[in-house]
């Protein structure tokens, strides 16, 4: 064998070795990484509570080296507030109505007490005819179609302002068709009318009862820091049926805001006890997000976190406003951490469905 045979195999001897120590090692560290995966496992177990709800329990290990923290959640006597924007609303074609509505019942009247008189002489007619034709039948058939003719006019301007009520009401609300329609007389209106106020409308949550209309909001113009104080005057008619919340009309004393302003009105809801016994206040870091709504993990004993609903209000200092009704005062919340237990759901469900 000539030495060009033995090198050859000596370098196919030493890869085939270099082959064989390459596969050895991935297949230890394959068995090494199943070895702290099981032991992963072991950290953190997905239990279902009585209530569906999915809790976690850790390790007392786990839960010092992943910097969970907890805290006792706080209660809150504060109360929610809501901003939202409003219009300034132009009055011209309000005006423009009652004006009409004045002028068309001006008519009517003026209509009525001629069929009046018409009538009376159509009357006196008659009696004249059958008491030796002082007048003719001509006569008399003229002055009933004149009656008639009148009736008709009268008929058809009560048309138009039926016409002008619903337009009042289905575009205006309830008080102004009262105030153009003079069925009742209301002083609030007569500035607006009179050019000396603005009218605002705005949207707000909806509620069941008219007790949390808030009778006063204040609004500031977007770039400015003014407030001013609108007064409630009525429910808006809602024309578009995409708007969530209701629409109410407000008044302001400030006639140089320019129509078609666009401003941030503000109020404090009104307190309601059973709303009240239910409201926290939490930390944003407490707060985790999954399928689009707000939950937070709460403490049930040593080691065990359950994820439970909550509903936003109102942001707050480093936190949040929050209404739940499976919460209490004694819970200990997840004030740091709340996103690792979200994940460790997570992983959970994963796992499952791979398993599935």
């Amino acid at each position: 064998m000539n030495k060009k045979s033995l090198m050859i195999i000596v370098i196919q001897s030493f890869v085939i070795i270099l082959l064989i120590w390459v596969v050895i090692l991935m297949g230890s560290d394959e068995f090494v990484d199943d070895d702290l995966f099981d032991e992963e496992e072991t950290l953190s177990f997905i239990e279902v509570n009585d209530e569906g709800l999915n809790q976690i329990r850790l390790t007392e290990a786990i839960v010092k080296n992943s910097g969970i923290q907890t805290t006792k959640i706080i209660s809150s006597n504060k109360q929610s507030s809501f901003s939202n924007y409003g219009i300034v609303q132009a009055t011209d074609t309000l005006i423009d109505l009652k004006n009409i509505y004045d002028q068309l019942m001006q008519e009517i009247n003026t209509l009525q007490n001629q069929i009046n008189t018409e009538e009376k002489k159509y009357l006196a007619f008659v009696d004249l005819n059958a008491d030796g034709k002082n007048i003719s039948d001509q006569a008399l058939l003229d002055q009933q179609t004149l009656v008639n003719n009148l009736k008709v006019s009268v008929e058809k301007k009560v048309v138009l302002k039926k016409n002008l009520q619903q337009k009042v009401l289905s575009q205006w609300g309830n008080k102004f068709y009262m105030a153009i329609t003079g069925k009742a007389k209301d002083k609030q209106l007569n500035p607006l009318l009179n050019g000396e106020a603005r009218l605002v409308k705005i949207t707000l949550p909806s509620s069941d009862s008219d007790n949390s209309i808030p009778h006063k909001i204040i609004f500031t113009p977007i770039n400015g820091n003014n407030e001013t104080e609108g007064i409630y005057l009525d429910k808006a008619p809602t024309i578009e049926p995409s708007i969530l919340g209701q629409t109410f009309y407000y008044l302001i004393q400030s006639p140089d805001i320019r129509i078609g302003s666009k401003l941030i009105g503000f109020y404090k809801e009104k307190q309601n006890n059973d709303k009240q016994m239910n409201r926290y206040e939490v930390q944003s870091s407490s707060i985790v997000w999954s399928n689009g709504l707000p939950w937070v993990y709460i403490e049930e004993e040593p080691f065990l976190f359950v994820k439970k609903p909550v509903s936003l209000e109102n942001e707050i200092k480093d936190g949040w406003l929050v209404i739940s009704e499976a919460l209490s005062t004694n819970d200990i919340i997840v004030s740091k951490g709340a996103q690792l237990l979200l994940s460790e759901e997570y992983k959970y469900q994963i796992k499952n469905e791979n398993e599935d």
